[in-house]
Parts: structure tokens; sequence; C-alpha cells
């Protein structure tokens, strides 16, 4: 990336075609408030050369965005020129941030954006964050490797990956988390004097998966994918084993070599029958409940836990669940009887990850929990 006093911004945007106030207007309000902050190269700055010259200027943009930090681009209708200078900047490693003012969601820009938001003024401050990122952040490696530059792509390709294992279909997901993992490791950054861990940025990723997961527009999206981030983040902390040895279970109780650790949330309210602080299994106090939910996470095709509403209403005389369908799709359905300090009756969800596996999952469940004398009948 080219260094300068200021960071330098392509604006890219429909020209042709385009009256005088499409062309400058927003063009104009983005270097008012980002001016003392940014430098910014402005293509409408050579229109009479380019109706004179237009090769020459063909070559002049692209080598404008080569020199660039960062491309802005304002989609407000489609434009050939602003995509092909989308395509050209992601070649050469540069952010791209797209305005869609219109909802247009072209599916190219969604992928090769870094990040796709709803109006230009908005975009200039998430491509700033971007640019300081990777301008200024290390990346401290664990083992005693050496660090390295802060890669934003490395964490777009990493989440993708974590999409498409997940099998969500929306192609823009990364473009979804990347700018509140930006956010999130801001506040690492001042505390390790502009480093971060990679423990830092897979945590930051889990966080904004979380809270999108919690937001109605966004959910829908990135469904399944903090359950595969889950179970990376997880690999990851295991240590290897040696020859012939198995790996050694937390709570001293399993239920096979394939045991699968699913993350476990309760969005609205972290308040359970046992209180507060449940985001993983050992989080629970009760053991009968962790031996319950490890049957549940022995069953593939599950990728996530969500904790919900608790009460007194029902009991067992011993820790016991059950599971039906939901309407929702992905989504199975199930209530724990344990006894805790807040109730005894526990709903919780379990997130599927193909829709066509929920019968097989369902029965399955069904099985292993009554061979364990866990169905509650």
């Amino acid at each position: 990336m080219t260094r300068h006093a200021k960071f330098r911004v392509y604006l890219g945007g429909p020209i042709s075609g385009c009256n005088e106030t499409q062309r400058r207007e927003w063009r104009q309000q983005v270097k008012e408030k980002y001016g003392s902050q940014l430098d910014f190269i402005d293509p409408t700055n050579n229109l009479v050369d380019r109706d004179a010259l237009p090769y020459e200027f063909v070559q002049a943009d692209l080598k404008a965005i080569e020199e660039a930090d960062g491309l802005l681009v304002n989609m407000w209708r489609e434009s050939i020129g602003s995509a092909m200078g989308v395509m050209h900047a992601h070649r050469h490693g540069r952010p791209v941030v797209v305005a869609d003012p219109n909802r247009l969601r072209q599916k190219m820009l969604e992928f090769y954006a870094d990040e796709v938001v709803d109006s230009p003024l908005r975009g200039a401050n998430h491509l700033l964050d971007l640019l300081r990122a990777e301008g200024n952040w290390r990346v401290l490696k664990s083992g005693g490797k050496p660090e390295e530059p802060f890669q934003r792509q490395k964490i777009i390709e990493a989440v993708r990956s974590a999409c498409r294992q997940a099998r969500s279909d929306y192609i823009a997901g990364p473009g979804l988390v990347l700018p509140g993992v930006i956010k999130h490791l801001r506040r690492s950054t001042r505390r390790l004097k502009h480093s971060v861990t990679t423990s830092d940025i897979n945590t930051a990723v889990m966080e904004v998966l979380v809270k999108l997961e919690d937001d109605p527009l966004a959910a829908g999206a990135i469904h399944g994918v903090r359950g595969v981030w889950h179970i990376r983040m997880e690999e990851k902390r295991r240590p290897p084993l040696r020859a012939g040895r198995s790996s050694p279970d937390r709570d001293s109780r399993s239920h096979g070599s394939h045991d699968v650790v699913l993350p476990i949330t309760s969005p609205k309210s972290h308040a359970t029958i046992w209180g507060k602080g449940v985001k993983e299994l050992r989080d629970i106090p009760s053991a009968d409940a962790r031996e319950v939910f490890r049957i549940i996470t022995s069953v593939p095709g599950l990728v996530a836990i969500t904790l919900g509403q608790f009460g007194h209403k029902g009991s067992r005389k011993s820790c016991q669940a059950r599971v039906e369908t939901s309407r929702t799709p992905r989504v199975i359905e199930g209530v724990l009887f344990d006894r805790g300090d807040k109730g005894t009756r526990q709903s919780f969800q379990l997130r599927v990850q193909d829709e066509r596996q929920k019968v097989r999952i369902l029965q399955e469940l069904e099985l292993k929990l009554t061979e364990a004398g866990r169905w509650a009948a």
C-alpha cells in the first residue's frame, strides 16, 4: 500500500450519461466531510480531456486506482466503468467500499467489495477504518512465529470459507462481518500499541457473528456460520494428539471419539435456570445437563445451540430433554428439565446445517436420548 501523509482514496461512480450534479455533488460532500483525514483522486476533474482522449484516460484511471490506497464507489446506478474499477482495485489488493443507496444488490460487486453500505459518507468512514487497520496494525503470531502486517483479505477469505461450509448462499456475508471485526479490534489496538493477536481476530469474528444473528436483517445471511467458526477455533486451541492416544474429555465423560463442541448462546438474555454466563458446554454447572447436551451434540449436522426462555413450569425426577421440529428453517426446538437455581425448565433451539437433514437428526436425537435414559416423554 502506498503511504502518504494522508491515505488517498479514488472516488469511483457513474460519469458517462450523468449531469453535473450527479457527477460532482456526492463527491464534493465526501471531500468536505473527510478532507482533513483523506486525500482524494477525483476522476471528474479531467472530463474535458476524457472526452478527447478516451483510451489514454482509461489507462490513466487504472493507474490512478493502482496508486490510490483505497476505492470508494457510489453505485447509485449501474455502471460498467465503475464495476471494472472495483475489479481492478481488488486485483491490486486495494480495499473497496461500495455505496449502494438504491439497493441494486449487484452480486459481482457484493463479492469483490470489502463492504457494501447505503451511502457514500458512511462508506468513506468505513473505508478510513479499513485503511488505518491495514496501514498501522501488526498481527502477533503464536508459537514464536514472526509478526506480520494486518491483512483484511485473510479475514474475508476465512469468513467466506466458513460461509461455504455452513452452506450460506448470501454472497456478501464477509462484507457484513469485516466492518464489525475492525471496530471490535480497535479497542485491542489501543491496548496493545497497534498490534493484535490471531486470537483477538478469531474472537472478534465470533462476537460479530453473534451480534449479526440478533439482527433480523442479517441473521439469515450468516445462518450457521458461527457454529462453523466456533468449531474451527476449538480445533486450533486443541493440542495435537500423541500417537495412540485419544483426546481427553473435559467433563471426564465421553460418548465417542467424534464429540463436537458447539457454541451455546442466549441472545436476548444470558440468564438461564443455572444463572448467567453460559457460552460453552463447560459453563453449565450441572453435570447432568452437560451430559444431555453432550449426547445432543454427538449427532452430526448441528452447528449451534441457543438457550431460550426458562422457568419453573414442568419438572422431571432426573435431568431429561426432548426435541421436536420447528416451522423455522434449519431449527429444532427443545426443552431440558433440570434443577437449577432459577428454575426447572430450560428451552433451547438447535441450529441445523442442512434443512434436508432435519428429520434424520430428530430421529437420531430421540434414539440417543432414549438409550441414555435422558428422553423426556
